[in-house]
């Protein structure tokens, strides 16, 4: 049976073994310091991309940013973690150096880190390498090809709108090319200013040919007062006279009917050419609105969704992130103050006397 715990005692023991602390503090440091400096170093280059939201340059999509639509933004580290563009990256800067057999899982997850920086729009790449320039070129390339890789899938998104808009562009073309067509027959095959100055000639044909019939029926109107006197060379001029006027009026009526055919032509030849034309101007304008459509939606192609830019590409770092020196010599040394502390309360307990055997002492002496 042992003694209840006195803490002054305890105190008093492991003050007489400070040199436990000593040589294990001592231990810690000798062999965390040369360890540490005989790690190889590790350099780590960092490149920022930002997302800016769709309209990003819209001040009032600006300010209805929320939390959670930037914690939601954390998707997009998938596409610089994805295992294809670490692959491409492997294999354009030869990480795995001549030889390597190192699976790309376990070697991504020793080189990358990406993370979004909480409640906000930067998301971070960082490369850790033993040569700092590789490193930085590294994260810049993955920094570059995940914009293109978000640019391309914005775009793909985008595809089937682009298609069905440039379709709609197609057949108004070729309505377009249609009524132009029509056009071009109606107004070789069936002109209608040709056949307005065929009228008008006519018209004033018959004008002429009128007056003409005014003067033969006048003139027929004087012989047949002066016949009874005039003989027989009257009677025949009369007679001339009768013919000529008969003539012309038949000649009259003629024109007239061919005025009114040709008018009748001009007629449905306007109201053709106005419906053509009609057709037309209609097929003009969707094939102008579809085209401007298109051409909008490809400058626009990608815009509906967030834009990722790079905004710093990274530089090569100067200062190793591994391994850390004053880190290490520091959690060495911890580690050995807590183990000295763990075997000095062990070997107190076990070296302490049963109660029988122990010499009255008092609290006083024993401090």
């Amino acid at each position: 049976m042992y003694d209840s715990f006195d803490a002054f005692e305890y105190l008093e023991y492991l003050r007489r073994r400070w040199r436990v602390f000593a040589a294990a503090l001592s231990a810690a440091v000798l062999i965390s310091l040369p360890v540490s400096l005989l790690l190889p170093k590790r350099y780590t280059a960092t490149a920022s991309i930002v997302i800016e939201p769709p309209g990003g340059n819209d001040v009032r999509v600006g300010t209805a940013v929320s939390a959670v639509y930037l914690e939601s933004l954390k998707t997009y580290e998938r596409f610089a973690t994805s295992d294809s563009l670490f692959t491409r990256a492997v294999d354009r800067f030869h990480l795995r150096g001549a030889g390597g057999s190192q699976a790309v899982e376990s070697l991504k997850r020793a080189v990358l880190k990406v993370s979004k920086i909480r409640d906000t729009k930067i998301l971070e790449i960082s490369v850790t390498l033993r040569d700092p320039k590789q490193a930085q070129g590294v994260a810049q390339f993955l920094a570059n090809e995940t914009v293109s890789m978000s640019r391309a899938e914005n775009a793909a998104s985008d595809s089937p709108f682009i298609q069905e808009a440039q379709k709609q562009a197609t057949e108004a073309h070729a309505r377009l090319e249609r009524a132009q067509k029509a056009w071009t027959t109606l107004a070789t095959g069936a002109p209608v200013e040709s056949l307005q100055s065929e009228i008008d000639s006519v018209v004033a044909l018959r004008g002429q040919l009128r007056q003409e019939l005014v003067d033969a029926q006048a003139n027929v109107a004087e012989y047949q007062q002066q016949t009874p006197d005039a003989g027989q060379f009257g009677r025949e001029q009369m007679r001339a006279a009768q013919a000529r006027a008969v003539l012309l009026e038949k000649r009259v009526q003629e024109l007239s009917r061919e005025i009114q055919q040709k008018s009748a032509t001009l007629a449905r030849r306007t109201a053709e050419r106005d419906a053509l034309q009609s057709e037309l101007d209609v097929a003009q304008t969707a094939y102008a609105t579809d085209t401007a459509r298109v051409r909008e939606m490809r400058a626009t192609a990608g815009a509906h969704a967030e834009q990722l830019r790079v905004i710093d590409p990274g530089i090569v770092p100067e200062r190793p992130s591994s391994p850390n020196i004053p880190l290490n010599v520091a959690a060495a040394i911890l580690v050995a103050l807590v183990a000295s502390f763990v075997y000095l309360s062990i070997a107190f307990v076990y070296r302490r006397r049963p109660v029988g055997f122990e010499p009255a002492m008092s609290r006083g002496m024993r401090a």
